[in-house]
């Protein structure tokens, strides 16, 4: 099966000169080569890009102003909210006020001391579950003609009421003081009045810890000790206002004119406002009102709708603007398709242009449907092979041969001769292909160049084209790649002998003007041919013996290991050669 090829000393020791100037023209081509982009995917990308920079930045401005707009209408409500809400509050101590100074200068008239069932009248001008109550007179700085000034008392316990109340002081004027038990369910109602739509919860806190009234919440959880009149908010986990102040991820105070939070709650993310009550009987009350985040912000998220539509139209846009340069390049494309059946000299399948709405298109399409007349004419008197060769190498013959270390295998499929004789054409070569696939997973794996197929043998190599400084190793781990898969192989009589070794070759594009082969010629060549073929005469009946040179070993990692044959006179060669068995 083994073939000699002799190296051709004269051809490659002149051929070395002419490969360095090709590689150079080669190198200096290569720096000259740029990125070509379809004239249609320019177009498409040239109008889509215009399309989202200029409609972008409009979409952009816009979206910003919008929220900008419905962030300050945004405030402008909570702001009214929250106003009306303390507006209400003021409003109810006014009057609570001002009917309690009623009574006093109706004593004061009368210079009379009233009795409890003289009372009874005014119960219908007070909120439901207020207790008045006459007490002892007391000293009094302001001037007999003046009404006094009604004291409100902190929340406290006081017998007789489930939850803590909030009583009002006033002198009489005729001896006796008048005293308003105000229990929690009374601001439960007006917190009620405050809720002027369903999606709000509005609350009443006695500073940032305790709560007075929280909308929703049963009254139980407001019941009152002499020790916690009023119930800490931290505790009225059935609210997720309890989480309010806590230090929480994702919670953060609002930015803007208003006071808020927003924070996570069990369900989702809430927003509160609210604002400090900063004189009257409510000194130092927090009046808020309470939001899902989602509705508090629906102003903004309409907004966010809005830039999400107008980012589709713009996506859609952009797509459209592709898909219509796309459309004008096509009569390009259609030019250069045409071109490239000119260029192989296909004159039946190089289609005439048709003409053009585009006056420089349509002259460009009569310009070169009379460019195929003339080159089929042209044709007609020149051989169409030399005219494909001035095309294809502009006149000019590249060889590309240089000298290498590389390293070559010989494999060869032993006694296939006397196993071919029993098979059928369509049996051998099926069984050919599968060895041939094998033998070509394994070179390929390992980066290897399939050189040729001799007869029921393979020639391959490593160390070009391109440089694999580890020619060696990779040579050998194809081997032992090949060898486990034989070995694995269920046919029984699939025997394979495979040869390696390294040296100088001569590698390139040889062959004539009319066809070349990139291949290797030399002395090592024959030398891995010459291995493979002793293989037969170490042990003839292996399924894969593979011998290899002591010059591929020598170039191995440390720590490979093989067994030596010793130095071996290979058939054709005076001096021997050291020899190892590798599989």
């Amino acid at each position: 099966m083994a073939q000699d090829i002799l190296p051709p000393d004269s051809r490659s020791a002149g051929a070395k000169p002419d490969a360095t100037g090709e590689k150079a023209a080669a190198e200096h081509v290569s720096t000259k080569r740029t990125v070509r982009v379809p004239v249609g995917v320019a177009l498409g990308l040239v109008f889509s890009l215009l399309l989202v920079v200029i409609c972008g930045i409009i979409i952009i401005y816009m979206a910003s102003a919008d929220r900008r707009i419905a962030g300050r209408l945004l405030d402008e409500q909570a702001l009214a909210v929250l106003n009306g809400n303390e507006a209400a509050l003021n409003m109810f101590f006014s009057e609570q006020e001002q009917l309690y100074r009623a009574i006093a200068v109706h004593a004061r008239e009368t210079e009379e001391q009233f009795a409890d069932a003289d009372l009874q009248p005014y119960y219908r001008l007070l909120p439901e579950g207020v207790k008045l109550e006459l007490g002892r007179m007391v000293m009094s700085e302001e001037p007999a003609d003046e009404l006094p000034n009604v004291s409100w008392s902190e929340f406290r316990f006081e017998e007789g009421f489930a939850t803590a109340v909030k009583a009002a002081e006033l002198d009489l004027g005729n001896g006796q003081t008048l005293i308003g038990y105000y229990p929690q369910s009374v601001f439960v109602s007006i917190a009620e009045a405050m809720t002027w739509e369903g999606r709000q919860q509005v609350f009443l806190l006695s500073g940032r810890e305790q709560a007075i009234v929280i909308d929703g919440l049963p009254e139980s959880d407001f019941l009152a000790s002499p020790e916690k009149p009023l119930p800490d908010l931290a505790g009225l986990t059935a609210s997720p206002l309890h989480l309010l102040w806590q230090n929480q991820q994702r919670a953060h105070d609002m930015a803007g004119e208003i006071d808020g939070r927003v924070f996570p709650g069990n369900d989702g993310m809430y927003t509160a406002i609210f604002t400090t009550v900063e004189t009257g009987p409510a000194k130092g009350w927090i009046v808020g009102t309470l939001y899902r985040a989602e509705q508090f912000g629906a102003a903004l998220d309409q907004t966010r709708i809005v830039l999400y539509a107008a980012i589709v139209a713009l996506a859609v846009g952009a797509i459209l603007s592709f898909t219509v340069g796309r459309m004008l390049g096509r009569p390009l494309a259609r030019l250069a398709h045409t071109a490239a059946d000119l260029r192989q000299l296909d004159f039946d399948a190089a289609e005439r242009l048709p003409r053009s709405r585009l006056v420089e298109l349509d002259d460009v399409n009569q310009a070169f449907n009379g460019s195929i007349g003339a080159l089929n004419a042209f044709a007609k008197y020149v051989p169409r092979q030399l005219v494909s060769r001035l095309i294809e190498e502009g006149m000019t013959s590249s060889r590309n041969i240089e000298l290498r270390e590389m390293t070559i295998i010989f494999a060869d499929l032993a006694g296939f001769t006397n196993l071919a004789s029993h098979l059928s054409a369509e049996e051998t070569a099926s069984y050919l292909n599968d060895y041939f696939e094998t033998v070509s997973q394994a070179i390929v794996e390992s980066h290897g160049t399939i050189d040729k197929f001799l007869g029921d043998g393979v020639m391959a190599f490593w160390g070009a084209p391109s440089d694999q400084p580890d020619h060696a190793a990779m040579a050998i781990e194809a081997v032992k790649t090949l060898a486990g898969r034989i070995e694995k192989s269920p046919i029984a009589d699939m025997r394979v002998r495979i040869g390696v070794h390294t040296g100088k070759v001569v590698v390139g594009d040889i062959g004539s003007a009319a066809r070349m082969n990139y291949t290797v010629i030399g002395d090592a060549v024959n030398v891995a041919a010459r291995l493979q073929e002793y293989g037969k005469q170490v042990d003839p009946e292996a399924k894969v013996i593979a011998l290899a040179s002591g010059e591929t070993m020598s170039r191995l990692p440390k720590g490979f290991s093989a067994t030596s044959l010793g130095p071996v006179h290979l058939r054709g060669r005076e001096e021997a050669l050291t020899v190892f068995r590798i599989a």
